[in-house]
């Protein structure tokens, strides 16, 4: 078996700048830029996530890159919109009109949305 110290995921971006100031000041996220050139976002308990930038190399992940947890779906969706940030439409799933899936069965999923960073990357909000 191999011995680990840390374990810790990452994706990429096409404009690091960019989205960390989308992860750090639109979605209040703790990121910080790190020596290699990217930067991380601390994750709860003390798990983080590497963003990298590949330029014009960068195709966007097509698979959610991050899950993030809210407590109340219908107050962030308020204040990403307010922030220019729209949920995406998924044909499959029945949702409102700003977007999000609503789950009255739990066993069938949870109340969820979906948006995206500048890189086109895509991230879950889940209602709690």
């Amino acid at each position: 078996m191999v011995t680990t110290t840390r374990t810790f995921s990452g994706f990429s971006v096409d404009d690091a700048d960019a989205a960390l100031r989308f992860y750090r000041d639109t979605l209040g996220l703790p990121a910080r830029g790190n020596a290699m050139g990217g930067f991380e976002i601390d994750l709860t308990e003390g798990s983080s996530v590497f963003v990298y930038p590949k330029g014009e190399a960068h195709a966007p992940a097509s698979y959610t890159v991050l899950n993030v947890v809210v407590p109340d779906i219908d107050e962030a969706v308020k204040e990403l919109e307010a922030a220019g940030v729209s949920l995406i439409r998924y044909p499959a799933f029945d949702q409102d009109e700003h977007g999000v899936a609503r789950s009255t069965d739990p066993t069938r999923g949870p109340t969820i949305g979906w948006i995206a960073d500048p890189a086109g990357n895509v991230i879950a909000l889940i209602q709690e």
